[in-house]
Order: structure tokens, then C-alpha cells, then sequence
């Protein structure tokens, strides 16, 4: 974190500290509510994030950047290393749970999602540039219910509105130097190279925020509350839950996540 901040140091000098602070003051409703459902460091954790999240997006504006071409790019090479299929039996089905979804985004957030399901056993999912969701067969195999499955769709998709993506790629390009000669290249480059690890480590706090634009978005679509935690609840079993692993972890322990899903699903 520290680093983070010093590299940021020119790029956040002119920025007026009061501005810093209104906009992007500390949510305690936020803070409290971790606190009642996380682990006892997401609290800090969350401070130290809403300070870092308004230094990362005064240092690269992505908002000119085209990244519908972007997301085309790192399809490619997807595919170069992924078989994605043609005609999968649940195809149909997940572009309606997707259609129920996006319908009920805010008019500023909508775009068209387009589905992408990879033949693999690893049970995963994320979305890219461009509004590319992808989605593994292992993934399909595992979940229960369209519901679960809507839940997991709407945490995909709020990493993209959340902007969570481009601010793990501004933190990275940052370290070595790429920020002062930035192009549509480079960057393109960068964002090829981050997701193209299957799955972008996303910072555990995002993670939280994630989780709840999913149980907003799949709630408002019309899905069962009931069964959004059930991917979590199968997950817990295997939470390592030792300090040094929350501290190193890209991910909240599952058992949290669950906890806090019920608690936004409360609200």
C-alpha cells in the first residue's frame, strides 16, 4: 500500500486534499458493516482502499479509451490458450439470466454482456473489456441454480462497473514506470497480460463491493435471495484461516463473503 502511494506521489500533487477527502470520504456504514460480517482487518481494509481507489483514478482516466476494442483483443487470446464452445447446453439458458440482469443496471451502467463459456474443469468466471463475460464449464457444472448462478454473473459484471479492473491495471503499469508513456498499445498490452491469467486478482475489499452490486442486480432482476450465498457456503470448507493467508489472499474467506451476503440481502 505504501508503495502504491509513493509512486502516486507527482500524479496526486495536484489534487486538493479536501476534494480528496469529500469525495471519496470514509462510508463508517460501510466500515461497520464489514466489520459485522468480515474479519476483523476488512475495516481498515476498506479505509486504506477508498483512499487508494480515488489516487489510482486520478492517475490514469481511462474515459476516451476504446474498450470494446480492447475486450476483442483479449478474446484472442483467450482463445489462443482456451477452447471456448459453440452450442453449449446451458447456453441459451445463461444469456436470459444475463438479459434479466443487465435489464435491471442503471441506465449510465448499461452495455451489452456477451457470454463466452470455456471448456475447463476449473470452476471460474470473470469479465473483461468490452463487456466479455466468461464462463467455465467447470463453473456451470458446479453451481445448483440459474439463482446461484445470477449472483455470480452480477459479481462479474459489478467488477466492470466498479471500475475494479482498470485500477488493478493503473496499479500495475505504475511500479514500472509505463504511466509516463502510455498509449492505447501499451496499455492494451497490460490489460492482455493481466487477464490472460485466467482470472485478475482483484483486492479483497473489492471483492465485498463485487458481492453486493451482484445481490443488488440479481435481487432487482427477480432471482431467489435465498440461494445467492450457496456458492460460498460450498466454498468454506476449504478456507484456509490463518492470518498470514488473509493478509496474502486476493479473496475474502468464503465463510465472510457468505456471512455478508446474508447481511446485504437483509438490507
Amino acid at each position: 500500500m505504501l508503495i502504491t502511494f509513493n509512486c502516486l506521489g507527482q500524479q496526486i500533487g495536484n489534487i486538493n486534499i479536501e476534494d480528496l477527502i469529500g469525495k471519496y470520504s470514509i462510508s463508517l456504514n460501510e466500515v461497520e458493516g464489514l466489520n459485522d460480517c468480515g474479519h476483523i482487518l476488512d475495516g481498515p481494509l476498506y479505509v486504506m482502499k477508498t483512499f487508494e481507489n480515488k489516487s489510482l483514478d486520478a492517475a490514469l482516466p481511462f474515459a476516451n479509451l476504446n474498450t470494446n476494442e480492447i475486450g476483442k483483443e483479449i478474446y484472442e487470446k483467450i482463445i489462443e490458450s482456451n477452447k471456448v464452445l459453440d452450442n453449449h447446453w446451458a447456453e441459451s439458458d445463461i444469456n436470459n439470466v444475463i438479459k434479466r440482469l443487465t435489464a435491471q443496471m442503471e441506465p449510465r451502467d448499461k452495455k451489452v454482456f456477451k457470454l463466452n463459456i470455456i471448456d475447463s474443469e476449473i470452476i471460474n468466471a470473470f469479465t473483461t473489456y468490452g463487456g466479455f463475460i466468461y464462463i467455465t464449464t467447470g463453473l456451470i457444472e458446479f453451481v445448483e441454480s440459474y439463482d446461484e448462478l445470477a449472483f455470480i454473473i452480477g459479481h462479474e459484471i459489478g467488477h466492470e462497473i466498479n471500475l475494479h479492473t482498470q485500477r488493478k491495471i493503473t496499479k500495475l503499469m505504475i511500479p514500472s514506470n509505463v504511466l509516463s508513456q502510455m498509449n492505447l498499445d501499451t496499455l492494451k498490452n497490460v490489460v492482455v497480460s493481466l487477464n490472460t491469467k485466467f482470472s485478475a486478482p482483484f483486492d479483497q475489499i473489492d471483492e465485498y463491493e463485487a458481492d453486493k452490486y451482484g445481490v443488488m442486480l440479481a435481487y432487482k432482476a427477480g432471482f431467489d435471495s435465498t440461494r445467492f450465498a450457496d456458492f460460498f457456503k460450498k466454498m468454506e470448507k476449504y478456507d484456509d484461516k490463518s492470518i498470514l493467508k488473509k493478509i496474502s489472499s486476493t479473496h475474502p474467506f468464503a465463510e465472510h463473503r457468505k456471512n455478508c451476503i446474508n447481511k446485504y440481502i437483509a438490507e
